[in-house]
């Protein structure tokens, strides 16, 4: 959530930076601003809205300078408009911040009472009016003090009138990368406005604080001595973060899941093995386990439920999915036998890194799926599985979750076979099995045109509902939150069974009802649930696989997809609800990699 950059070089940082914001907007466009120093005077220009508003503002004006600093936002304390945007300045400071100042409202009417005033609602200007008020020509001091006194997350962007040739920040539970390059130096909460300039880059850990020059980089550790930080190369391309041909992020992310699913698998088998190198976890430790937490959210939840299901059959084990949002909540019963696994795209969710440190605190074994390999919860997890996904820009995620799944499914059965709950033939059909997958993906893509049909039937309807059973039921709600999300039309997911025991009251004529049918054993009681909405006036659009096609001719739409054992069949069963749900939203002419509200990154609670 938000997003911040950062430029001190040789060159003029306004490009730079606006290039940048554009690269980080998915992870928020509620408004933009940029500060640039030039001569001891800071140039500030902000806009509400996209960055592209703020680049109409630019337009005719020249910003010089080459230190600056840049901020997309997505708003959680005061309303999107100019005023709230940053950066936020004092007379000496302007501050960029990604996160939440848990604190503000105490030290803003601490500093009210000594006669400081204020211009915007947010949490984020009682920064630069500490810095101010600790400052005596010694920048680096100021930040010591201010720091000390926050509360909350925060990755801080800072640029001090009296010193141009030196750009600053500092971090505590928000993402910050700084981006080594030649005369020129970057900072920003992601890789992707990097790939452009460097393929090097430094990751700070929380409670460091960094002083950038264009020909150094020097870094401190909490207690402001300096520390020496490994320089890494980073692992993606400048295309990660193009379009290309496609029309959308979203789209191309889509058309990139046979290739990114591959990686993932090919990763982490060999030969029709699952293979976890280093894995600290021994066949006793997974023997002695008493249940499996899979905890994450949004689709990271579904992938978990979906994955409940599977670690139940195959490894034998309970195991319960969880939002990460209640489960430290909740007070769930952990102790040395259970394992938590922790699921997000970023691995900076905040939720889902509160719940890996209760769980760590509590003696729990955790292992994480993450897409980042520097992120927290990489990092703070005794065991991390990268997915290779790649970048991911569409705030709606389908590739990450694809990715989640893979390395799931193979989790699960690393685990059945270390607890000799699943024979050695079937974990090796499974594994040859999932290396089918991206093929029978790509057979799914070639249905496009098919599903951009359908949506163009269904594009006004004002809600509906996803149903299904076990498995199908983590895919409905999978495929009620893309539809949700990007097209805005009320759907939810519901387990088949359960939709009479009160949501049937919702159902009139013509409301959309999308069925889920993956495995044959259930399809009697699920066609059972859609014909009972077929009578109360349901239009009713089955999604099942291609042998499962010839028990279902009471209903006039079926949209098919490959065959693959039960195991697997989600993998392949949610490409064709991506696919709609991002026609719909194309079709309804909606900004599809933005939707209104939502940021790629939640890194607040």
């Amino acid at each position: 959530m938000c997003g911040i950059i950062g430029y001190i070089g040789r060159s003029e940082a306004t490009g730079i930076l606006i290039k940048g914001l554009k690269d980080l907007e998915y992870r928020g466009y509620d408004s933009g601003g940029i500060a640039v120093l030039n001569k001891n005077k800071l140039n500030v220009i902000k806009a509400k809205g996209e960055i592209r508003f703020l680049e109409e503002k630019l337009n005719g004006k020249t910003l010089y300078g080459s230190l600056g600093i840049g901020h997309t936002r997505w708003a959680t304390h005061g309303k999107a408009n100019e005023v709230n945007a940053h950066p936020h300045c004092s007379r000496h400071f302007a501050v960029v911040h990604n996160g939440i100042i848990e604190n503000y409202k105490e030290i803003k009417e601490s500093l009210s009472m000594n006669g400081i005033a204020f211009e915007s609602e947010t949490d984020t200007e009682v920064v630069p009016k500490l810095l101010e008020l600790n400052y005596n020509g010694d920048v680096l001091e100021a930040i010591r003090k201010t720091v000390k006194l926050l509360e909350g997350s925060y990755a801080l962007g800072i640029v001090c009138t009296d010193d141009e040739n030196t750009l600053y920040c500092t971090k505590k539970g928000s993402p910050l990368i700084i981006g080594i390059g030649s005369e020129e130096n970057f900072i920003a909460s992601d890789i992707n406005p990097l790939l452009h300039y460097t393929k090097n880059a430094v990751y700070l850990e929380d409670y460091e604080t960094a002083k950038i020059t264009s020909d150094e980089v020097t870094v401190y550790d909490r207690n402001f001595a300096e520390t020496e930080k490994e320089i890494k190369t980073i692992q993606l391309n400048k295309s990660a973060a193009d379009k290309g041909d496609f029309p959308h992020f979203m789209l191309k992310e889509i058309y990139e899941e046979p290739k990114v699913v591959k990686n993932t698998l090919n990763a982490v088998t060999t030969e029709g093995e699952v293979i976890f190198g280093n894995m600290p976890f021994t066949a006793e430790d997974f023997k002695a386990l008493s249940r499996i937490y899979i905890v994450g959210c949004g689709s990271a939840y579904h992938v978990g439920l979906i994955a409940k299901y599977n670690f139940e059959k195959v490894a034998k084990i309970p195991a319960f999915a969880e939002y990460a949002g209640e489960f430290r909540y909740a007070e769930p019963v952990i102790d040395e036998n259970c394992l938590v696994i922790i699921i997000s795209q970023s691995g900076e969710t905040a939720d889902s890194l509160a719940a890996l440190k209760q769980a760590r605190e509590m003696g729990a074994k955790t292992i994480s799926i993450v897409n980042v390999p520097e992120s927290s919860i990489a990092k703070m997890s005794h065991y991390n599985i990268l997915t290779l996904a790649g970048a991911e820009i569409a705030v709606a995620t389908t590739k990450a979750f694809s990715c989640q799944l893979a390395a799931l499914n193979m989790l699960c059965l690393y685990i059945a076979r270390r607890r000799e709950a699943c024979t050695e033939v079937f974990s090796e059909i499974a594994v040859n099995m999932s290396h089918l997958l991206p093929k029978k993906i790509e057979k799914v893509l070639g249905k496009e045109d098919e599903l951009k049909a359908l949506s163009k039937t269904i594009k006004d309807m004002d809600k509906c509902f996803f149903l299904g059973r076990n498995v199908d039921f983590g895919v409905s709600l999978e495929g009620a939150l893309k539809l949700k999300e990007i097209s805005y039309i009320d759907c939810v997911g519901y387990p088949a069974s359960e939709l009479k025991h009160g949501t049937i009251s919702l159902i009139e004529k013509d409301t959309v009802c999308f069925g889920l049918i993956s495995n044959k054993e259930l399809l009697p009681k699920t066609v059972s649930n859609l014909i009972e909405v077929i009578a109360r006036g349901a239009k009713v659009i089955v999604f099942a696989p291609e042998s499962l096609k010839a028990d279902l001719p009471q209903f006039e739409t079926v949209i098919t997809y490959p065959d693959s054992i039960p195991f697997l069949t989600p993998s392949i069963e949610v490409i064709p609800l991506q696919l709609l749900a991002y026609h719909v939203a194309n079709e309804r002419g909606l900004p599809i990699d933005k939707p209104r509200n939502l940021a790629k990154s939640v890194t607040v609670e």
